[in-house]
C-alpha cells in the first residue's frame, strides 16, 4: 500500500472518529496498514490525535440541545464494514484511473512507434534506384508499411478496448 493510500485511510478513519462506531487500522509487521488485525497480537492504532480534513465542520446553532446533537451524531454513525467497503471502493477507483492513464500513455507510444517505423521505411525507400530492382524494393517497402500500419492499428484497438472496459467498470463503482 503506498503512502497516498495510507493517508486516505487515515483521513477517512479519523473522519468517522467522532461517530459512535469507527473503523480501526492495524500496522502489520511487514510495515503495511490494513483494516483487519494482522495476527492475534495485533492492536488497533490510536488515531485520536489525527485531525480530519475531510469531515465537514459541525457548526451547530447554539440553540440546539445536547439531545438533538446526539441524535444527529447517531444518525451519521458509520458502520465499520461500510467504511471499509467505501475505502476499498475508493482505492479501486484510484487503481482503475491509474491503469487508464498508463494505457493512454501506451496508446500514444504505439502511435509514435508506428509513425517512426513508417518514416524509417519511407527514408529507406528514397534510396531505391530508378530501375527494376529499385521498383521491386519499393513495392516490398510498401507492403512492409502496410503491415506496420495494420500491426499498429491492432495494438491501438486492443488498448482502446482495455480502456473502454476500465471506464465501464469505473462508472459502475
Amino acid at each position: 500500500m503506498d503512502g497516498k493510500s495510507l493517508i486516505v485511510i487515515l483521513i477517512m478513519v479519523s473522519a468517522s472518529a467522532s461517530a459512535s462506531a469507527s473503523a480501526e487500522v492495524y500496522k502489520c509487521a511487514d510495515g503495511k496498514y490494513q483494516a483487519d488485525p494482522c495476527d492475534d497480537q495485533s492492536e488497533p492504532l490510536d488515531l485520536s490525535n489525527v485531525g480530519s480534513v475531510v469531515a465537514p465542520s459541525r457548526g451547530y446553532p447554539e440553540n440546539l440541545t445536547n439531545e438533538t446533537i446526539d441524535a444527529r451524531q447517531q444518525d451519521s454513525a458509520v458502520n465499520p464494514r461500510d467504511k471499509k467497503a467505501e475505502i476499498a471502493q475508493y482505492l479501486r477507483k484510484q487503481k482503475i484511473e491509474r491503469e487508464i492513464r498508463n494505457l493512454e500513455k501506451e496508446r500514444k507510444k504505439a502511435f509514435k512507434d508506428r509513425d517512426d517505423k513508417i518514416e524509417q521505411l519511407r527514408t529507406t525507400g528514397k534510396r531505391a534506384n530508378n530501375n527494376l530492382a529499385g521498383a521491386t524494393w519499393q513495392q516490398s517497402l510498401a507492403q512492409e508499411m502496410t503491415a506496420v500500419m495494420q500491426q499498429g492499428s491492432t495494438e491501438v484497438e486492443s488498448i482502446d478496448r482495455q480502456i473502454s472496459a476500465l471506464r465501464s467498470e469505473l462508472k459502475q463503482l
